[in-house]
């Protein structure tokens, strides 16, 4: 069978699956609060991740399945060793559109510009707070001056429209908003407020209650309007289409993006919302996750996967990892169950899917 005979994926809910957040390691650099325990995880032996060979070769089959976006992830990317080699294999594959990569920016300031000419479109950047003393708190790492360089470097290197992404956690990191909007807007870039998701061990290290650190965008906009008279942003349509707008001119919004856009008027800085916890963003989601270690997991939040990793080295077809590719799709849940009192949701660290 030819790839290019594949049928696309659709889920059992008749949603396309066109996006894959792969993870090219489950180590770190940091220590985050919400991602990992204060004493780390039991990492996977190395012999068990996906080789870069393994990883474009999954990767090339889920483009013949209709796969056009990647992001890659960790754990923390950059510390997988020459990532720009395998940005270059990425690039290469026939009708794989954008690669983006999401990253804490700790090693972007050597590593901005040899990962721009491997091929990387652009980064989303952690940027929990402008603040060193909260940042080493959260990160268990007294890191925020490499950040910034690395944020420079980023900029300097082309890696844009740059995003920068902050899980807010009540008494943690809440009354930095304000200032990290302004923040990226300096920089041209959007600021993108995650509620907490508690997952994990990692939860307990916040609050034994789970949901006592969770900040809803709608308390988020709140501080916000202490300096930013925010408004939606204009909705998309089934094309994917942005609303025409009918007062100030805005980018168009992705039908797929789970980040909810919000403007100022005034100012013209952009903010997105990603409301996980208080209005999930199921019903257009078109991801799928490669873990590092050769893992095709259909939702970040559902404990459900279908290994690849023996299919790549027991000789396994391109047709068989493609069907790996529709077991996983109808897999996918409806919608993430993360809310209800029952112990459904991942059991997982963050660190350890790939976010």
């Amino acid at each position: 069978m030819r790839l290019t005979d594949m049928t696309p994926m659709i889920d059992r809910f008749s949603r396309p699956i066109s996006y894959l957040r792969l993870s090219v390691t489950d180590r770190c650099n940091f220590r985050c609060v919400y991602c990992m325990p204060a004493e780390g995880i039991k990492t996977i032996p190395k012999a068990d991740i996906l080789t870069f060979e393994e990883i474009a070769r999954v990767v090339e089959v889920g483009v013949s399945l209709g796969l056009t976006k990647l992001r890659l992830t960790g754990g923390e990317p950059t510390v997988r060793a020459d990532l720009p080699v395998l940005v270059r294999m990425l690039r290469e594959i026939r009708g794989l559109g954008e690669i983006s990569m999401t990253t804490n920016a700790a090693r972007l300031a050597e590593l901005a510009g040899p990962l721009r000419s491997a091929g990387l479109d652009r980064v989303n950047i952690s940027l929990d707070t402008l603040d060193r003393d909260r940042a080493a708190a959260i990160a268990r790492r007294d890191i925020l001056p490499e950040v910034m360089a690395g944020i420079e470097a980023a900029i300097a290197a082309g890696l844009t429209p740059l995003k920068f992404n902050a899980v807010v956690m009540r008494g943690h990191n809440d009354q930095d908003l304000c200032d990290l909007a302004a923040f990226a807007h300096e920089r041209g870039a959007q600021m993108r407020f995650i509620e907490y998701m508690p997952m994990g061990d990692a939860r307990l290290d916040i609050d034994d209650s789970s949901t006592r650190a969770t900040m809803t965008a709608a308390e988020m906009r709140v501080r916000l309007a202490e300096r930013f008279d925010l408004v939606p942003e204009p909705s998309p349509t089934a094309d994917g289409k942005a609303v025409p707008s009918t007062g100030d001119a805005t980018p168009p919004a992705d039908l797929h993006d789970p980040a909810r856009g919000w403007y100022c008027r005034r100012t013209g800085t952009r903010v997105g919302f990603i409301t996980s916890m208080s209005d999930h963003f199921c019903d257009t989601c078109n991801r799928m996750r490669l873990t590092a270690e050769g893992a095709l997991r259909p939702c970040l939040h559902q404990d459900a996967e279908v290994d690849v990793r023996s299919l790549l080295r027991t000789g396994g077809s391109d047709a068989r990892i493609a069907d790996a590719y529709r077991q996983a799709a109808a897999l996918k849940w409806e919608g993430h169950r993360m809310t209800q009192l029952v112990p459904l949701y991942s059991r997982r660290e963050m660190v350890a899917i790939g976010g």
